[in-house]
């Protein structure tokens, strides 16, 4: 009686060549040197960060201001690089960490270089939204980091917030 089993030959194992190896690494090498750079300068993703947390913010007080039918401003001091949002009672508590509605971007981790280079214009460094969430005025608010930069702009009838 024949035998069914069939003997394996250790040469004609299956397996990636050098050359196959050496394209792969090439590849992962190339993408390595494309992303890592990127990824190094996280200044302006502290920027864009800090700017679009600035218009939630600003979108906060005008919705605050409708809803609790009273007056929110929001004071920027850059000086300090921070801002609060407050009405005529005091600073309004956050609703995430439960204190005072103030952000200081010194004190948090990850945007210690974030700086507020300027805020609003001849009205002061502040805007109070009244309670149909018009502001009193049109301002804007400029974010640095690094060598990038990041304008908010706040229009004065409707309220609209928009990052450059």
């Amino acid at each position: 009686m024949a035998s069914s089993r069939s003997c394996r030959n250790p040469s004609s194992s299956k397996g990636f060549t050098l050359v196959e190896l050496m394209v792969v690494l090439l590849i992962m090498a190339i993408a390595a040197a494309i992303v890592v750079p990127s990824l190094a300068s996280s200044t302006d993703f502290q920027a864009l960060s800090a700017a679009r947390m600035i218009v939630a913010d600003l979108q906060y007080a005008q919705d605050a201001a409708i809803t609790t039918q009273s007056d929110v401003t929001v004071d920027f001091d850059t000086e300090n690089h921070s801002y609060t949002l407050s009405n005529q009672s005091g600073p309004l508590v956050h609703p995430m960490t439960k204190g005072a509605y103030t952000i200081a971007f010194p004190a948090m981790h990850g945007f210690e270089s974030l700086r507020l280079a300027a805020a609003f214009g001849a009205g002061g460094h502040s805007v109070t939204f009244d309670v149909t969430g018009s502001p009193d005025q049109a301002g804007t608010v400029t974010v640095l980091a690094g060598s990038y930069q990041h304008a908010i702009t706040l229009s004065e009838g409707t309220g609209t917030v928009s990052v450059d």
